[in-house]
């Protein structure tokens, strides 16, 4: 995977971008699908909404909302995720921003108290063209479990404002991967 990332990595600084839009102000709404690798576990899936908005030159605030019935290992069910938090951007090249930010997350469980930690992330977003953009992130979580998370997003705008976006993340020692589709619409032109 780490091979994978710095290929992908690598490729984005090569390649040319076109002017950016500002792609750190959306709201997104998807539906999730959780495949769970953990024997008698079943799939899962959800709605996710998540938000970023851009505030002053080089930071943002992000928010996402997760409402589903996922198992974990220990077992505990989650109700619903939330994660709000602040980030800083920089443009490296006219379609690449690297970001850096902390989130702080909630997840509310059935018939347990409530987890609260935090997910501290690196990562990059690269618009291809005006109809391709793809995101890359790697973040620490410590809600329940503490874990590697891996994200690579694509986002392909079939107008200018609003596009489709396809989301994969995983959750490296829970054996969690979740993928989301969803409609992308960006306010900010």
């Amino acid at each position: 995977m780490k091979k994978a990332l710095t290929i992908l990595f690598s490729l984005t600084l090569l390649g040319s971008g076109t002017s950016i839009a500002d792609n750190f102000d959306y709201l997104d709404i998807a539906y999730s699908q959780q495949n769970t690798d953990w024997e008698d576990f079943t799939d899962s899936s959800s709605t996710t909404i998540k938000a970023s908005v851009s505030l002053l030159t080089y930071t943002h605030v992000r928010a996402r909302y997760h409402d589903g019935n996922v198992r974990f290992p220990t077992n505990a069910r989650q109700e619903t995720w939330t994660a709000y938090g602040i980030g800083a951007h920089y443009p490296v090249t006219p379609g690449l921003n690297l970001y850096i930010g902390a989130d702080h997350n909630e997840l509310e469980l059935e018939n347990r108290p409530t987890e609260r930690g935090w997910y501290p992330h690196i990562g990059a977003r690269y618009q291809a063209n005006d109809q391709w953009q793809f995101a890359l992130e790697v973040g620490e979580s410590d809600v329940i479990f503490e874990d590697t998370t891996f994200f690579v997003e694509t986002v392909y705008n079939i107008l200018p404002a609003l596009g489709l976006s396809a989301t994969l993340r995983d959750y490296d020692d829970l054996d969690l991967t979740e993928y989301e589709v969803g409609v992308r619409w960006f306010f900010r032109q």
